[in-house]
């Protein structure tokens, strides 16, 4: 995986994540790819990319871990 941070023409910031093949194999399997925030510069933020057949299925696998603090965009 490539990770980069970089400014728009637009004046945004943007995070840049690149994944190989052995990256989105390795999601296939089931297994989440967590990046510490810190190793961008993003303090205080860390980014977790997951995959699964369906936005629902995606849903209903994290419901064990969330709270009432948990806000879910579909």
């Amino acid at each position: 995986m490539i990770k980069f941070t970089a400014t728009t023409k637009d004046g945004k910031r943007l995070l840049g994540l690149g994944l190989s093949h052995v990256n989105l194999d390795r999601l296939r399997e089931g297994k989440p790819i967590n990046i510490d925030g810190t190793s961008v510069g993003i303090e205080g933020l860390d980014v977790l990319i997951f995959a699964g057949e369906t936005e629902a299925s995606m849903a209903k696998a994290l419901k064990p871990s969330i709270t009432a603090e948990t806000i879910l965009h579909e």
